[in-house]
């Protein structure tokens, strides 16, 4: 097998990979807890 045909085969799942942590990291909306397992500033901006 040619070497660069591996390479790029490896470089674009790598891409790939990066691409779908991103689009999963930004439909998480992940929520923040403190110590007692409360949310970080909901008691400061009072929603």
């Amino acid at each position: 097998m040619n070497i660069k045909i591996l390479l790029g085969g490896v470089f674009t799942f790598f891409i790939a990979v990066l691409i779908a942590c991103y689009m999963i990291a930004k439909d998480a909306n992940p929520v923040f807890l403190d110590d007692h397992g409360k949310p970080v500033g909901t008691a400061k901006s009072g929603y």
